[in-house]
């Protein structure tokens, strides 16, 4: 029963952050993308960086609301991807953080089959 319990919160609370991220995420991107500075000017560097973070992280947390352990891999191997490729940004909190729902969607997933 307890262990049930402790499962729904971890669940509801990578909903819930995961939520938030998607939302921050989607702003900042599109800001990014839409601001003064023009897309056409991004190198391929720049546009895989892109695509592992902030687009990787929207698109698994997505995933995660309909099948957690997809969704958790997809976040967390995306930004993981993204460190490696991007070595000087691995020490920045704010871009880890981004993480935190999907190991919480991969603790659920692991915990809840054991």
């Amino acid at each position: 029963m307890q262990k049930q319990r402790v499962l729904k919160i971890i669940l509801w609370s990578a909903r819930l952050l995961g939520s938030f991220v998607i939302v921050f995420l989607l702003i900042m991107t599109f800001a990014e993308i839409f601001s003064d500075s023009n897309i056409v000017a991004m190198n391929n560097s720049d546009v895989i960086a892109l695509l592992l973070f902030p687009i990787s992280t929207i698109i698994g947390l997505l995933i995660a609301f309909k099948r957690e352990s997809i969704g958790g891999l997809i976040t967390v191997g995306g930004i993981m991807i993204f460190h490696i490729l991007r070595p000087e940004l691995a020490a920045s909190f704010l871009i880890n953080s981004f993480a935190i729902p999907g190991l919480l969607y991969i603790i659920y997933v692991v915990w809840s089959k054991s």
